[in-house]
């Protein structure tokens, strides 16, 4: 998956008020980035504990000190990080006015450039052939 964005987590742990996040949000990134989620069960598969809130995925990061919100685009293989909180900012709620993602639409097929699994079409570029 391509994780949208690492500085959205650097912020959270280069913070002082979040001493010991780093390493546990590095981890979840590395594990997402080398996830293939199609849908919110794989998810599942791979954190037990993530919930499923509306559009929004939320993992409980750290042994359960943190909470990461994200908008997952299974089709297009992209994780968005809207939200990294702690336990008191999560519990005010105010993450689950962020409306980002909620009108997407099914993606065209196109039938061009890349293939589904992220495999490139048989096309060559001129270029590539000399």
């Amino acid at each position: 998956m391509r994780v949208i964005s690492l500085k959205k987590l650097r912020g959270f742990w280069e913070n002082s008020r979040n001493p010991g996040a780093e390493s546990p949000l590095r981890a979840w990134y590395q594990v997402a980035k080398a996830a293939d989620w199609t849908c919110f069960a794989d998810v599942r598969e791979t954190y037990s504990a993530a919930d499923a809130v509306g559009n929004k995925v939320v993992f409980d990061i750290g042994g359960n000190k943190y909470r990461l919100i994200a908008v997952i685009d299974y089709e297009g293989h992209k994780v968005f990080v809207r939200h990294v909180l702690d336990h008191k900012e999560y519990d005010k709620g105010r993450w689950k006015k962020d409306t980002f993602g909620e009108d997407w639409q099914p993606r065209p097929n196109k039938g061009k450039g890349r293939q589904a699994g992220g495999k490139r079409s048989g096309r060559r570029r001129k270029r590539d052939k000399e």
